[in-house]
Protein backbone atom coordinates (compact mmCIF):
# COMPACT_ATOMS: atom_id res chain seq x y z
CA UNK A 1 0.00 0.00 0.00
CA UNK A 2 2.50 2.35 0.71
CA UNK A 3 4.56 1.91 -2.44
CA UNK A 4 0.86 2.20 -4.19
CA UNK A 5 0.55 5.53 -2.97
CA UNK A 6 4.18 6.50 -3.53
CA UNK A 7 3.50 6.00 -7.44
CA UNK A 8 0.22 8.11 -7.32
CA UNK A 9 1.96 10.73 -5.39
CA UNK A 10 4.52 11.05 -7.84
CA UNK A 11 2.49 10.60 -10.81
CA UNK A 12 0.30 12.91 -9.16
CA UNK A 13 2.64 15.61 -9.21
CA UNK A 14 4.30 14.75 -12.46
CA UNK A 15 0.34 15.28 -13.99
CA UNK A 16 0.31 18.59 -11.93
CA UNK A 17 3.81 20.00 -13.32
CA UNK A 18 2.63 18.44 -17.25
CA UNK A 19 -1.36 20.04 -16.83
CA UNK A 20 -0.21 23.42 -15.64
CA UNK A 21 3.44 23.71 -17.57
CA UNK A 22 1.53 22.75 -20.84
CA UNK A 23 -1.51 24.95 -20.45
CA UNK A 24 1.03 27.99 -19.55
CA UNK A 25 3.05 27.35 -22.55
CA UNK A 26 0.52 26.39 -25.37
CA UNK A 27 -1.39 30.02 -24.19
CA UNK A 28 1.82 31.85 -24.32
CA UNK A 29 2.71 30.36 -27.67
CA UNK A 30 -1.21 31.22 -28.64
CA UNK A 31 -0.56 34.50 -27.57
CA UNK A 32 2.26 34.78 -29.03
CA UNK A 33 2.32 33.24 -32.36
CA UNK A 34 -1.28 34.29 -33.21
CA UNK A 35 -2.63 30.68 -33.14
CA UNK A 36 -6.28 31.58 -32.62
CA UNK A 37 -6.84 28.59 -30.77
CA UNK A 38 -9.39 28.36 -27.69
CA UNK A 39 -8.14 28.39 -23.99
CA UNK A 40 -10.92 26.18 -23.15
CA UNK A 41 -9.27 24.09 -26.15
CA UNK A 42 -5.91 24.14 -25.19
CA UNK A 43 -6.83 23.09 -21.67
CA UNK A 44 -8.93 20.45 -23.00
CA UNK A 45 -5.49 19.20 -24.92
CA UNK A 46 -3.97 19.16 -21.95
CA UNK A 47 -5.84 17.03 -20.62
CA UNK A 48 -6.09 14.38 -23.19
CA UNK A 49 -2.33 14.85 -23.11
CA UNK A 50 -1.81 13.40 -19.39
CA UNK A 51 -3.69 10.24 -19.71
CA UNK A 52 -0.29 8.37 -20.92
CA UNK A 53 1.14 9.94 -17.56
CA UNK A 54 -1.62 8.60 -15.62
CA UNK A 55 -1.71 5.50 -17.78
CA UNK A 56 2.09 5.21 -17.16
CA UNK A 57 2.25 5.41 -12.72
CA UNK A 58 -0.96 3.19 -13.10
CA UNK A 59 1.12 0.27 -14.88
CA UNK A 60 4.30 1.09 -12.51
CA UNK A 61 2.22 0.75 -9.53
CA UNK A 62 0.42 -2.27 -10.94
CA UNK A 63 3.85 -3.69 -12.17
CA UNK A 64 5.29 -2.87 -8.34
CA UNK A 65 3.04 -4.88 -6.58
CA UNK A 66 3.35 -8.35 -8.85
CA UNK A 67 6.98 -7.81 -8.54
CA UNK A 68 6.45 -7.49 -4.39
CA UNK A 69 3.84 -10.08 -3.94
CA UNK A 70 4.93 -12.33 -7.16
CA UNK A 71 1.45 -12.37 -8.30
CA UNK A 72 -1.27 -10.09 -9.16
CA UNK A 73 -4.69 -10.78 -9.57
CA UNK A 74 -6.79 -8.80 -11.48
CA UNK A 75 -8.94 -7.72 -8.63
CA UNK A 76 -5.71 -6.29 -6.67
CA UNK A 77 -4.68 -4.78 -10.16
CA UNK A 78 -7.79 -2.51 -9.86
CA UNK A 79 -7.46 -2.03 -6.52
CA UNK A 80 -4.11 -1.03 -6.89
CA UNK A 81 -4.70 1.33 -10.12
CA UNK A 82 -7.93 2.77 -8.33
CA UNK A 83 -5.32 4.24 -4.81
CA UNK A 84 -3.28 5.53 -7.70
CA UNK A 85 -6.29 7.28 -9.34
CA UNK A 86 -7.35 8.45 -5.87
CA UNK A 87 -4.42 9.77 -5.20
CA UNK A 88 -3.67 11.83 -8.58
CA UNK A 89 -6.83 13.06 -8.07
CA UNK A 90 -6.56 14.58 -4.94
CA UNK A 91 -2.93 15.94 -5.83
CA UNK A 92 -4.41 17.51 -8.71
CA UNK A 93 -7.73 18.97 -7.29
CA UNK A 94 -5.37 20.37 -4.65
CA UNK A 95 -2.63 22.26 -7.05
CA UNK A 96 -5.56 23.35 -9.08
CA UNK A 97 -7.31 24.73 -6.42
CA UNK A 98 -3.88 26.39 -5.03
CA UNK A 99 -3.31 27.46 -8.91
CA UNK A 100 -6.80 29.03 -9.08
CA UNK A 101 -6.71 30.96 -5.71
CA UNK A 102 -3.24 31.14 -4.58
CA UNK A 103 -0.64 31.14 -8.20
CA UNK A 104 -3.43 32.68 -10.68
CA UNK A 105 -6.16 34.05 -9.13
CA UNK A 106 -7.59 35.98 -12.42
CA UNK A 107 -7.58 32.41 -13.98
CA UNK A 108 -11.59 32.40 -13.69
CA UNK A 109 -11.78 35.82 -15.48
CA UNK A 110 -9.41 34.92 -18.67
CA UNK A 111 -11.14 31.75 -18.86
CA UNK A 112 -14.68 33.65 -19.21
CA UNK A 113 -12.80 37.05 -21.00
CA UNK A 114 -11.48 34.31 -23.92
CA UNK A 115 -14.88 32.77 -23.65
CA UNK A 116 -16.24 36.14 -24.33
CA UNK A 117 -13.59 36.42 -27.87
CA UNK A 118 -15.77 32.97 -28.96
CA UNK A 119 -19.09 34.35 -28.51
CA UNK A 120 -18.00 37.84 -30.35
CA UNK A 121 -16.62 36.08 -33.15
CA UNK A 122 -19.19 33.75 -33.12
CA UNK A 123 -21.67 36.99 -33.72
CA UNK A 124 -23.33 36.01 -30.63
CA UNK A 125 -26.27 38.88 -29.04
CA UNK A 126 -24.60 41.01 -26.27
CA UNK A 127 -27.46 39.56 -24.55
CA UNK A 128 -26.45 36.11 -25.22
CA UNK A 129 -22.66 36.67 -24.51
CA UNK A 130 -23.76 37.97 -21.03
CA UNK A 131 -26.55 34.98 -20.29
CA UNK A 132 -23.28 32.81 -21.37
CA UNK A 133 -20.95 34.42 -19.41
CA UNK A 134 -22.32 33.89 -16.28
CA UNK A 135 -22.25 29.91 -17.05
CA UNK A 136 -18.68 30.22 -18.06
CA UNK A 137 -17.80 31.74 -14.80
CA UNK A 138 -19.50 29.67 -13.03
CA UNK A 139 -17.73 26.39 -14.56
CA UNK A 140 -14.30 28.15 -13.78
CA UNK A 141 -14.90 28.73 -10.15
CA UNK A 142 -12.01 27.27 -8.01
CA UNK A 143 -14.80 24.89 -5.95
CA UNK A 144 -16.00 23.70 -9.62
CA UNK A 145 -12.08 23.50 -10.71
CA UNK A 146 -11.89 21.07 -7.84
CA UNK A 147 -14.51 18.58 -8.51
CA UNK A 148 -14.05 18.51 -12.34
CA UNK A 149 -10.46 17.62 -11.34
CA UNK A 150 -12.05 14.87 -8.85
CA UNK A 151 -14.24 13.16 -10.83
CA UNK A 152 -12.11 13.41 -13.74
CA UNK A 153 -8.85 12.31 -12.95
CA UNK A 154 -10.47 9.38 -10.86
CA UNK A 155 -12.79 8.59 -13.93
CA UNK A 156 -10.24 8.09 -16.43
CA UNK A 157 -7.85 6.55 -14.01
CA UNK A 158 -10.62 3.44 -13.46
CA UNK A 159 -11.03 3.58 -16.98
CA UNK A 160 -7.76 3.15 -17.26
CA UNK A 161 -6.80 0.27 -14.42
CA UNK A 162 -10.00 -1.85 -15.84
CA UNK A 163 -8.21 -1.83 -19.19
CA UNK A 164 -3.98 -2.18 -17.52
CA UNK A 165 -5.01 -4.83 -15.08
CA UNK A 166 -5.93 -7.14 -17.86
CA UNK A 167 -2.57 -7.47 -19.42
CA UNK A 168 -0.47 -7.38 -16.36
CA UNK A 169 -2.31 -9.45 -13.91
CA UNK A 170 -0.68 -12.83 -13.71
CA UNK A 171 -1.96 -15.16 -16.32
CA UNK A 172 -2.59 -18.43 -14.95
CA UNK A 173 -0.48 -21.25 -16.53
CA UNK A 174 -2.03 -24.72 -17.73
Amino acid sequence: MKSTLKHGLVTGLISCVFLFGFFTLMVWLNSKNGWGIGVSSIRGIGGLLSIPVQAIGIYMAMQNIKLLSGTLSYVQAIKTGLTVAATIAVIVAIFGFLYCTIFNPGYAAFMVHDAQKVMIAKGESQQQINQDSIQVAKQYTPGIQVIQALVGQFVTGAIISLIIGIFVKTKKTA
